[in-house]
């Protein structure tokens, strides 16, 4: 009768090995995480227009201000060189009554500078408005001081009811 070999005549080389997963691994399941849990509760934000990391998302109030961070949808006029598929996270620098200035290549609200109007992005032409006008009762405006943020100077104001959620930054990094 043929004998069984035992466990310990099996050479080390040839045993299953049983090892922890590489720290590598571990990231990038967290990051994968973080980026599909990234929807209805949570926003990992990747834009340079505000800190990177993970923001908490909340229901839009009745009241919005200057300075909180709201969720939107990519305006069409802007999907050229943004992904209709990442909404935008930018802060509201206009609320309704404000007087926003498009003129000549700065971005100005009540008189307070927000850097310029580029006219390429990526290689693409980003729309161009001109004018003065006063955010009306049912709209903000989403501008943010970084350079090269793209946001209401390429679209105009947003309609409040079109706003997915209000964000508060939970871990974040520069």
């Amino acid at each position: 009768m043929a004998s069984v070999p035992s466990f310990s005549s099996i050479p080390l080389a040839s045993r299953a090995r049983t090892t922890r997963p590489q720290r590598s691994t571990l990231l990038l399941a967290g990051f994968l995480c973080l980026v599909v849990g990234s929807t209805r509760w949570l926003r990992f934000n990747v834009s340079h227009s505000l800190p990177y990391g993970l923001y908490r998302l909340h229901a839009v109030p009745p009241t919005l201000t200057r300075g909180m961070l709201v969720l939107m949808p990519v305006p069409p006029s802007v999907q050229h060189v943004w992904s209709r598929w990442v909404p935008l996270l930018k802060p509201i620098a206009g609320v309704p009554g404000d007087r926003i200035e498009l003129l000549g290549e700065d971005l100005r609200i009540h008189d307070v500078s927000f850097g310029p109007v580029l006219v390429h992005a990526h290689g693409q032409a980003l729309p161009q408005i001109r004018g003065s006008w006063i955010v009306a009762d049912d709209e903000i405006f989403v501008a943010s001081t970084v350079p090269r943020s793209l946001d209401g100077r390429y679209f105009g104001c947003t309609k409040v009811a079109a706003l997915t959620a209000v964000a508060t930054p939970l871990l974040t990094w520069r």
